[in-house]
């Protein structure tokens, strides 16, 4: 008889060590025969990690980190890929290094930081998108609502009265405080991005920290890339 591993797990005791040992053993096996499936990028890993949270859009995760050329500079293609293969699955090689993919194009016609070149690449795959300078709250609760991400620019660096850098993250949703869930290449503004970049997998930034670093001078003076 199969079990139903719902049913299974439903009784599952940490203190118990033959339930310990047991979930040990599953590891193992799992790590001989298929160890994708223990990978972050496992798709019943991601639907485990956001099942709570239906306010978010799932689209994968890439850090910038591993990526094969300038690892400190290629957030927007990093950010680029994350929507793209969300709105066009397959585009890109399956696993965390997907985006390499994506960024060879880019950097076969430029600068990673070029936004034209962006909407060059993204448009060669089939999605079209435009930049803007001119965005504010309403643009992302608007697409967010249409169950779209953007990718937005967002000042990391410096003092909230006087911030500086230049960084881009997706914005995927939104939760019932008002602040805004978001996948940051480069790991957590929250840690002043020393700790590990998987800190930026899923992250809250709250409103207040996007109006001190999107919205800079004016509630319409966001950048970001509004897909089509």
């Amino acid at each position: 008889m199969r079990v139903d591993l719902n049913n299974f797990f439903k009784y599952y005791d940490d203190k118990n060590p033959k339930h310990r040992a047991a979930v040990d053993d599953f590891e193992r096996l799992l790590i001989e025969k298929c160890p994708e499936l223990l990978e972050d990028y496992a798709n019943w890993i991601k639907i485990y990690r956001t099942s709570e949270a239906s306010d978010i859009i799932n689209i994968p995760w890439y850090p910038q980190t591993d990526n094969y050329r300038l690892p400190d500079s290629t957030c927007n293609s990093s950010a680029c890929a994350m929507c793209l293969e969300y709105l066009k699955p397959g585009s890109l090689p399956a696993g965390p290094k997907g985006d390499d993919a994506y960024l060879r194009k880019v950097l076969a016609l430029g600068a990673s930081t070029d936004h034209t070149i962006q909407t060059i690449v993204l448009e060669s795959y089939g999605v079209k998108s435009n930049f803007y300078y001119n965005l504010g709250f309403d643009d992302l609760d608007r697409e967010l609502a249409a169950g779209r991400p953007i990718v937005i620019g967002f000042l990391h660096r410096g003092s909230a009265s006087s911030p500086t850098g230049g960084h881009m993250i997706c914005v995927i949703g939104k939760n019932a405080s008002g602040d805004y869930w978001v996948r940051d290449p480069y790991g957590s503004f929250y840690d002043g991005y020393s700790g590990p970049v998987s800190n930026g997998r899923q992250v809250v930034y709250s409103r207040k920290i996007l109006e001190n670093r999107w919205t800079v001078k004016h509630p319409k003076d966001g950048w970001g890339r509004i897909f089509q």
